[in-house]
């Protein structure tokens, strides 16, 4: 198949439609913030389109429609200035370009994870591996296949200053020196609608857990391949980390449009070297730790928000200060399941496929989406080269999962 070849044909600065009040100009990062590697946040969306409507009749509504959505959510215009936000209505970037080589459906008949970096926007980023304190906070582009287009939006989540407390310019977690220096890959497993409810019966446990929930049974069993892709890692310990999404354990002490990241982070399984996994005590640790987050929430009953967004903090913050990349190698599982983003619609009904990061800008992360039918599924995996391939031959991985797959259903 010949190499897809994205052109860029135009980009644009877009600003509100409105000036950000002199009041708004600021807006303070959070501690969670400031901790987080600066790398943007990605969902592709890809549609088909009525070949009546031309490309650029699709750019400019959608450019008129981020303008007047950057009023309301003035901070994406804004550029971040050490530990805020400066709100000057700066602007995000718009880019235009085409695949004239590839159409959408031979494209998703076999996405290659490859080609699809260059639908990320990030050709108006200067040194993308450099500090982020000149970077657009939003970028968005659009690109034109025959007979169909597919959207980028990358957006790095700012705010909830207002819940964690403010970020420090002195405060900084481990660095892993050698993160830049790792060949990393990222691959898609998905996990169909069946095959995911035999995974979910096989590690079901009446004294353990019952009823695991699909993002549970999938997690443990990737966790179990990580740690044997990885068993000639000279790490003492293996750590999978999960972000938690607090809004609907507090919705309390939280303003119904809160935008930003309110999210707990923390080690939730671990094993030393030479230990093996098994998946049901892998479920009963993730389900244990989600309930302990719960304990320390419901033991702050009645607190302000801020008394408990500096409790769960500090606890978040003491166990990542205590991690060492010498001795430990993270994972990192994060689920973007049961958000709705098979219901964005811009005018051309939902899209046929979302997929979120696949850039792999950091080692050992991996991204769970659900499928279009939001039964199944979709894990894209990040690793090191050299894991990879044994983590792709994982059989019993293999007995759930699908590498790659057509989007296009049948």
């Amino acid at each position: 198949m010949e190499t897809m070849k994205v052109e860029t044909f135009a980009n644009e600065i877009i600003k509100p439609s409105s000036n950000t009040p002199n009041n708004l100009n600021t807006l303070q990062l959070s501690i969670y913030d400031h901790i987080i590697p600066p790398v943007y946040t990605v969902a592709f969306l890809f549609y088909t389109n009525d070949e009546l409507i031309s490309p650029e009749h699709c750019s400019n509504k959608l450019k008129t429609s981020l303008s007047e959505t950057l009023t309301k959510f003035y901070p994406l215009a804004g550029r971040i200035n050490g530990v805020t936000i400066d709100c000057n209505d700066e602007g995000a970037i718009f880019v235009d370009a085409r695949v004239n080589n590839c159409p959408l459906s031979n494209f998703l008949g076999s996405p290659d994870f490859k080609a699809i970096q260059q639908l990320l926007p990030l050709e108006v980023i200067d040194n993308p591996n450099e500090a982020a304190n000149t970077w657009p906070i939003l970028l968005v582009k659009a690109t034109y296949f025959p007979c169909g287009e597919g959207e980028s939006l990358v957006d790095p989540a700012f705010a909830a200053a207002n819940f964690y407390p403010p970020a420090s310019p002195f405060f900084q977690l481990p660095l892993d020196e050698n993160a830049n220096k790792i060949s990393k890959i990222t691959k898609r497993f998905v996990f169909g609608s069946s095959k995911l409810e035999e995974l979910r019966v096989k590690a079901a446990t009446a004294d353990v857990v019952a009823k695991p929930t699909r993002v549970e049974s999938v997690t443990a069993l990737l966790w179990k391949a990580f740690v044997a892709s990885s068993s000639t890692n000279t790490s003492d310990t293996k750590i999978l980390i999960q972000p938690a999404n607090l809004r609907p354990k507090i919705p309390s002490f939280l303003p119904e449009n809160l935008i930003g990241n309110v999210m707990f982070s923390s080690a939730v399984l671990s094993v030393s070297r030479g230990e093996n996994v098994k998946i049901e005590e892998a479920i009963k640790d993730l389900r244990k730790k989600k309930e302990d987050l719960g304990v320390v929430i419901k033991d702050e009953d009645g607190s302000t928000s801020l008394k408990i967004g500096a409790k769960l903090a500090n606890l978040m913050l003491g166990k990542f200060a205590m991690l060492s990349y010498e001795t430990h190698q993270p994972y990192t599982v994060s689920s973007w399941c049961k958000l709705p983003l098979y219901e964005a619609s811009f005018g051309w009904g939902s899209p046929v496929w979302v997929v979120g990061n696949v850039a792999p800008m950091l080692d050992n992360v991996t991204m769970l989406m659900d499928s279009k039918d939001g039964q199944g599924i979709e894990a894209l995996v990040t690793l090191p080269e050299e894991n990879m391939m044994c983590f792709e031959q994982n059989t019993e991985l293999l007995a759930y999962a699908s590498m790659n797959p057509s989007v296009l259903v049948e």
